[in-house]
């Protein structure tokens, strides 16, 4: 036999072992390999958490005022809700974070569902410093079904501006229906904090309108305080007569501050009714 003729011998043998082995090797790992495909083409679950409705749902969350009339002394906010559960619904508490907010709500002993109401949240802002507040309010409920106590919160943002002087009421309204007198107080607050604040004169171009009792103060913040009164007595014109009152001061900002005054005599109230 020759050389060659051997080699050849061997090599078809060699690749028969090889074959073979490979063979043995591939239905040994095929199970593996399929289950493994089969673990991996299967679609992976969808977990969603289910979190249940509440009983309380509130028609806004937030409110958010940008510009607050300092001269009113608040900012108000409204939250409404309604009763959105399968059971009776009561409030149990509703509590602000500042004790400088205010809760107004209208007593009811119980919601029906699907039945509405609302609330009012209110802040002095007499006594905050300028720029962004936030106050939280927490609402406390339960349900006929659910005696547990449940929560809900509301956010009231309030930007306060930079505080000057401020006059209340904005302005007089006199309803003189006799000749007997009426008086009304006004107020002057200085947010600054500048001490060289005065009031020079307090003038009226009615004769009927006097300005009495002007005292100078300071408010519970500290915020230096005019106050003066302002009265009408005797018998008036009849109609509807608009006045100022005229407040001179020796702030260069504030030099002059006019108060409106609407006066209504007895015959122009007799026909009003």
């Amino acid at each position: 036999m020759s050389v060659h003729q051997l080699n050849s011998i061997v090599t078809q043998s060699v690749m028969r072992i090889s074959m073979k082995t490979f063979l043995t090797v591939l239905l040994a790992v095929f199970p593996v390999i399929g289950s493994a495909w089969a673990s991996s083409s299967t679609s992976p679950k969808s977990f969603s958490a289910q979190g249940s409705r509440k009983d309380l749902a509130m028609h806004i969350h937030m409110v958010h005022m940008r510009e607050v009339d300092l001269r009113e002394g608040k900012a108000v906010a409204e939250f409404s809700f309604h009763n959105a559960g399968q059971a009776p619904l009561t409030i149990s508490r509703i509590k602000p974070s500042c004790g400088c907010v205010t809760v107004r709500m209208q007593e009811q002993e119980a919601f029906k569902p699907g039945e509405s109401h609302k609330f009012y949240v209110e802040v002095d802002t007499a006594g905050e410093t300028s720029g962004l507040h936030e106050y939280t309010i927490d609402v406390e409920y339960h349900t006929d079904a659910r005696k547990t106590a449940e929560h809900e919160q509301v956010l009231f943002r309030v930007e306060v501006p930079e505080k000057k002087v401020t006059v209340k009421p904005r302005a007089l309204i006199f309803y003189q229906l006799s000749e007997q007198k009426t008086k009304q107080t006004v107020t002057l607050t200085d947010f600054r904090n500048r001490s060289h604040f005065e009031v020079l004169e307090i003038a009226s171009s009615l004769d009927s309108i006097q300005i009495e009792n002007q005292q100078v103060s300071q408010d519970e913040h500290g915020h230096l305080q005019i106050t003066f009164d302002v009265s009408v007595s005797g018998k008036v014109s009849s109609g509807r007569q608009t006045q100022q009152i005229k407040v001179t001061t020796t702030d260069d900002e504030f030099s002059v501050i006019n108060i409106p005054v609407l006066l209504y005599g007895p015959q122009e109230e007799i026909q009003r009714n």
